[in-house]
């Protein structure tokens, strides 16, 4: 039985509506699949560094199902607010269990490094308001920053060595203590960085073996369900997400002004992948700024509230037109609820209601359609 969104009162992520409120059986399984597909990227990012990658994903993915079929049965469920959130939380819970299992020397590390993090004073580990854990010097805990990251942290990620050439070249990190090892991190890397990515980083520098992925195979018709190891999806399931993404871009246009600067600045739905419109070719990137109309006034008080560098600051100050501004603007997004609040010159707990609200009008409008949809069908 489908669940019945509009009885549900927490709020639904509204990529999740479709899948909950077919009637259809076979809809809904089709559905399940896409849900899995555009899952699987960030299922394959977070278990890559698990001892054993394949098991990892089919496992988050059987998971995924499972709760997935649990939450249209059951209205009493407790909702899924936010569905990239969810699988990231699910996806990393399956690889720690697996690192603890079978690298107990490994979990004692990633113990170690926590506790440094809680108790040493130069550090600090917290969560941002997506509930994303960041580390890093304790100075870094109140100010601004970008969600991307940095040229020299993702050199770190890809190429480990690279602290013992450039960072620390007469120290040898597999001897080096964690708090020295931090130190020399967040002073190279200069931003602070996500927990999950630290604990790469650590793990990759006190071993010696990588904790590569390692899918292979050939690719298989069949559907996710039944072979959970091809994340690729179907062109037949791109285009079906492509419609309900437009239909999603189209509701969202007509959200009051102030909603839809709360939703899309930090677009939680998507777990701040806001791209997925520009990918699947619903609006392009500027496109998506025009639907924002940002004025003068908000800009010049963004500046102020993102880390930029020296070269960043500059375009900020040079920029001429709102594209080049929108466009420094997107690579910094998703943007925290702290910090629209003091573009819109508002409280926090505003933007959080205006993005709650445009959210639930998101959800029962989709919803809505769903139904005529069906009607129309079934009058067909």
């Amino acid at each position: 039985m489908a669940m019945d969104v509009q009885e549900s009162k927490t709020q639904i992520d509204p990529s999740l509506v479709p899948f909950l409120q077919t009637a259809d059986e076979a809809e809904a399984r089709l559905r399940l699949d896409l849900l899995i597909d555009l899952a699987a990227p960030i299922i394959r990012k977070i278990t890559s560094w698990s001892c054993d990658p394949e098991d990892a994903f089919q496992e988050t993915a059987q998971q995924l199902i499972e709760q997935l079929w649990n939450l249209r049965t059951d209205p009493a469920t407790r909702a899924i607010t936010s569905y990239f959130h969810y699988v990231k939380v699910v996806a990393s819970h399956v690889a720690k269990g697996q690192l603890r299992e079978k690298h107990p020397q490994r979990r004692s590390l990633v113990d170690s490094l926590r506790y440094v993090l809680k108790t040493n004073p130069l550090f600090v580990l917290w969560e941002n308001d997506n509930r994303e854990r960041f580390c890093g010097l304790v100075s870094w805990r109140d100010q601004p920053m970008s969600f991307a990251r940095s040229q020299r942290l993702a050199q770190l990620l890809d190429q480990p060595r690279i602290f013992g050439e450039v960072v620390q070249p007469t120290c040898d990190a597999r001897t080096m203590e964690i708090a020295e090892l931090l130190a020399g991190i967040f002073s190279w890397v200069g931003q602070p960085v996500r927990y999950y990515d630290l604990v790469r980083i650590i793990c990759d520098l006190k071993y010696s073996e990588p904790l590569e992925p390692t899918f292979g195979g050939e690719r298989d018709s069949r559907p996710l369900t039944e072979l959970l190891c091809d994340p690729g999806p179907r062109p037949d399931q791109v285009a079906e997400w492509s419609e309900f993404l437009g239909r999603l871009w189209g509701e969202i246009e007509q959200l009051p002004p102030l909603q839809r600067i709360a939703y899309l600045l930090n677009f939680t739905a998507g777990d701040g992948q806001l791209e997925l419109f520009w990918t699947y070719g619903v609006v392009s990137i500027r496109g998506i700024g025009c639907s924002l109309q940002l004025t003068d006034d908000h800009f010049a008080r963004l500046w102020p509230e993102l880390r930029l560098m020296d070269h960043e600051r500059a375009s900020a100050e040079a920029a001429a037109t709102y594209d080049e501004r929108f466009a420094l603007l997107w690579r910094h997004l998703p943007l925290t609820d702290a910090a629209i609040a003091r573009i819109l010159g508002t409280e926090r707990q505003k933007v959080i209601n205006l993005r709650k609200a445009a959210g639930d009008r998101l959800s029962r409008r989709l919803a809505q359609a769903g139904r005529t949809d069906r009607c129309g069908t079934s009058a067909g």
